[in-house]
Parts: structure tokens; sequence; C-alpha cells
């Protein structure tokens, strides 16, 4: 048997390549593979067994006929994997990754906290190394609002490790950001800055549609090989351009994978007290928790977590971010066995 890297997932059809002979082929899966039982902890079925990323054992077809496909016989285990959740299927966006980008846009779409919160929960919760690039400067204006956007994404600083800001059309015209910057004295790094610190190893990009993650892509493929869509002007969103994720190739030590644009983050497969956990702010404080095996949910004398919101330790924009985030997982867990559903795994209910 020899070792492949899932490149794309179509279906029950599976796009490998060998990263040592740069050999393409397509595979299906062991039919043992498509009935394994779950193995997340939250008991939410996979929606597939194998992710874009993964490194699989493949058993070529005897005697080479053209009619038969190679088998995945094996699913290696992974370094990491990125995942979003509804209560019904969790789906992976890709795996054994050094790096995962959500690119988001300060404005057309506007800039979405919350949105942001949960892409960082889903990153720290698998060890995954999160960046995030502001994209779409150039369309700030020098009013009360765009400057709060501004002020949000400067926060994030505190946060992630590797954090851009720049205009993709035309890099380093950041209009209004410049002067902001200045009179606040901080250094704002750039594409080119991005292009430095991410050129080795898996690079995932994921972000919602309209925020220029498939402009992104060319930039960093060095040619047009996505399509790229202009922000919707009846609903101010952006429109898919992507349709599924796919493993690139941008040079012999550098892969990227592109995602489809994400309505939505759900974290459906995480638990109140990973969710807690998961923000950097407080991790100095979650070994003295009051009971050893603490959930760090409100009313829990001695929590020390719960001590640090109430002491302001975020800013209140973040504490409510969270506090939605905690409040929808309680939603699911109060819809009753026979809510009527679509079969996409979303309810009916306006609300959600």
């Amino acid at each position: 048997m020899r070792i492949y890297r899932v490149q794309e997932i179509h279906g029950n059809l599976f796009y490998i390549f060998s990263e040592e002979s740069k050999e393409q082929k397509i595979a299906v899966l062991r039919g043992k593979l498509r009935i394994l039982e779950n193995e997340h902890p939250s008991k939410i079925p996979f929606r597939n067994p194998c992710c874009v990323g993964d490194f699989v054992k493949v058993r070529e077809p005897k005697n080479n006929s053209s009619d038969d496909h190679p088998l995945i016989e094996e699913v290696l285990p992974r370094r990491n994997i990125l995942l979003r959740a509804s209560p019904y299927e969790i789906h992976p966006l890709g795996s054994n990754l050094d790096y995962a980008a959500l690119i988001v846009s300060l404005k057309q779409p506007d800039l979405r906290s919350g949105f942001i919160d949960r892409f960082l929960i889903a990153c720290f919760t698998e060890n995954v190394e999160p960046v995030l690039f502001f994209t779409k400067c150039d369309l700030l204006e020098d009013t009360e609002e765009d400057y709060f956007y501004f002020q949000q994404s400067l926060y994030y600083k505190n946060i992630v490790n590797f954090i851009y800001w720049d205009n993709l059309l035309k890099p380093s015209d950041r209009g209004i950001l410049e002067k902001w910057s200045k009179e606040l004295q901080e250094k704002l790094p750039t594409f080119h800055d991005f292009q430095y610190h991410h050129s080795k190893g898996t690079l995932l990009l994921a972000g919602q549609s309209g925020t220029g993650k498939s402009t992104l892509t060319n930039l960093i493929m060095g040619k047009n090989i996505q399509k790229t869509n202009r922000t919707s002007i009846s609903t101010g969103k952006g429109r898919h351009t992507t349709t599924t994720s796919t493993l690139l190739q941008v040079n012999s030590d550098f892969y990227l994978i592109d995602t489809p644009g994400v309505k939505e983050w759900g974290l459906s497969h995480l638990t109140k007290k990973e969710i807690y956990e998961s923000y950097p702010e407080w991790k100095d404080f979650i070994q003295h928790c009051k009971f050893r095996n603490c959930d760090h949910t409100p009313n829990i004398e001695g929590c020390k977590i719960q001590e640090a919101i109430n002491n302001h330790r975020i800013p209140e924009w973040r504490k409510e971010n969270l506090d939605h985030i905690i409040f929808s997982i309680d939603y699911y867990e109060r819809i009753r066995p026979g809510d009527y559903k679509k079969p996409t795994g979303r309810f009916q209910n306006k609300f959600l």
C-alpha cells in the first residue's frame, strides 16, 4: 500500500495525490470505513470519515484494471483538524494544518466579531494555529462606526500570533487605516508580511463569502485559479465562488486548502467547559478554580473564569459574543426529539 493525501472530495469519490511522485488518482473508500462509528466525544456524526488534507493508505486495484478505483484502506492519525458542526453533523474543513487563516472584511460585509470568536474557539480546541487577515481596508471611512470596527480588529493582536490588514485589490493601499495606525502608534502587518510568514507547510483559508478569500487564494498562487464575485448590492453579502474544499500545491514545501464560504460557524460538538477554556484571556486562571472539574458556568462560587469575566478581563463586546455562543449551545440542548428539521440539519425555526 502507498501513502497519498486527500486533495478533494466529491460525493463518494476522493481525489488523492502522492507528494513524492506527484501522481494524482481518484479513489473510493473501503466499505468498512464508510460505516465506522463516530469517534467524536460529542457523538455527533461526521459528514465524511475522510477530510481534505488527510494522509491515507491506498491499495491499488489488482492487475491495474481501469474499471476499478484504488481503495482507501486507512486514514492515518491526524496532527489536527478544523471542525464546525450543527447538532446533527460535524463538517471537517481541513486536517494536518500548520495554520488556519480567517479572512475578514472590515466593511461590505461588515466585520462580525462573533464569527471571528467562533473560528478562534474551533482553532484553539483542536490545536490549530489561527491567523486573521482583515481585508477591504480601503472602504473604511472616518466615522465612529468604522473606527469601532478597527478597534475590534486591533484587540485580536492580544490573542493571535499572526494578524494582518490590507487591501487585496491594491496591496498596501489601506486608506484611513494608515492615519489611525499612526495616531495609535500601531504597526499593521500587510500582505507582504503574510507572504513572508506563511510560505511553508499547509495553510487553510476560511471565511464568509465576499470577504476576499478567493482573491487572496489567487495572490498566493500567483495566478487566477478561483473566480471572484462582487458583493451583492441588495444584501450586502458575498456570493459563493468556491464550492468545495480543495488542497492546492503552491510549491514543493507549501500547500493551500481553499474552503467554501461559511455563513455560520457552529460549535455544537463542543461542551460549554471547552468553549470557556478556549478563551486565551484567562488561561492563567483555569487551574485556580475552586473545583477541579469546574464547568466555569455562571453562579458557580469560586470559579476564577467567571470572576475574570465579572472583573471585565475582556471587553463588553467580546463578553456578549461568549454569552451568545453559550446561549446557542443551551438552545440546541432544549430541542425536543422529533422537532422538524431540514435534511441539511438546520431547523425550520427562523430564530436559528
